[in-house]
């Protein structure tokens, strides 16, 4: 069976809501470089590999070998298949409240429980939200201390930390092992995981912010969800609406939201963004120009 390789750290589903009307192409903007592309939305925030998880076999001659797996892909896809269809109906559900028009049918608890889980499971997706939870951070003097305490409780001599540290075959499975902790981090691939979400959202409701398409419009960055001063996270789920938590459990709120407020988000999420994409080309050039 085919396993894939190219992942999409913002889900193509949810990278569609941000492209121009043929709904194929969207800009995005590169901070490094300070570029503005036009880029298919299947090209857009990919990440070779992101979410492939490392095991290890035994051949029949004894020998040992990696097998690489796309599990932490799939499970995300399945949650992808409940998210489009949960952020679909609460855009139309937004639009229709901002233009005044009936409200019918409400939405489900069904549908704010998924865009409330929506928004973590965007924040734990990406490679940049989980460097900036410390992720990232090198953790060979871990596992090296780790190694060495089992080896003495089984009376084990191993070879000098520095010599293990030359052997490829060590680091390769130290960094297997890493990486299996962010694919695992990003599908929510772990009971305890579950749990402590689950707990998280309990006393949380949803908050919608609407705004007027004419005057302003959100833009989505690769870290996934933005972070503004005020500590609130935000995550876009379409040029004019984006969700975020409350503190009424069960509820969802709605309010228009001034140009003022955008500006302000999509700053945020340039901030904290190697990359920022958006329906319009001048909104991510001008948004770049602040990096001057």
């Amino acid at each position: 069976m085919t396993r894939s390789k190219r992942h999409h750290e913002v889900p193509i589903w949810l990278a569609k809501h941000f492209c121009r009307d043929n709904g194929e192409m969207l800009w995005m903007g590169f901070k490094d470089t300070n570029e503005l592309k036009l880029l298919r939305v299947k090209d857009a925030f990919v990440r070779k590999n992101a979410n492939t998880r490392t095991s290890y076999e035994s051949r029949q001659d004894g020998t040992i070998q990696q097998v690489k797996s796309d599990l932490d892909e799939k499970i995300l896809g399945k949650f992808d298949g409940l998210a489009s269809s949960a952020a679909r109906g609460l855009i139309n559900f937004a639009r229709q409240w901002r233009d005044m028009r009936p409200v019918v049918p409400s939405l489900s608890p069904e549908t704010v429980e998924i865009c409330k889980r929506l928004i973590v499971v965007q924040a734990r997706r990406t490679r940049e939200s989980q460097d900036r939870v410390g992720l990232g951070e090198d953790k060979t003097d871990l596992y090296l201390d780790l190694y060495f305490s089992r080896a003495e409780e089984v009376g084990q001599r191993l070879p000098p930390r520095e010599v293990l540290l030359e052997d490829p075959r060590v680091t390769s499975v130290f960094d297997a092992i890493s990486q299996n902790t962010r694919a695992g981090m990003s599908s929510g691939n772990h009971p305890i995981l579950v749990e402590n979400e689950e707990e998280f959202l309990a006393p949380l409701g949803l908050q919608v912010a609407v705004i007027d398409p004419t005057t302003a419009e959100f833009i989505i960055g690769s870290h996934g969800v933005t972070i503004t001063q005020e500590r609130n996270t935000w995550l876009p789920i379409a040029p004019d609406v984006a969700i975020s938590f409350s503190d009424r459990p069960g509820s969802i709120g709605m309010g228009m939201y001034a140009s003022e407020f955008v500006r302000h988000h999509n700053r945020a999420a340039l901030s904290i963004s190697s990359q920022v994409a958006g329906r319009s080309g001048g909104t991510i050039a001008e948004l770049l120009t602040t990096l001057d």
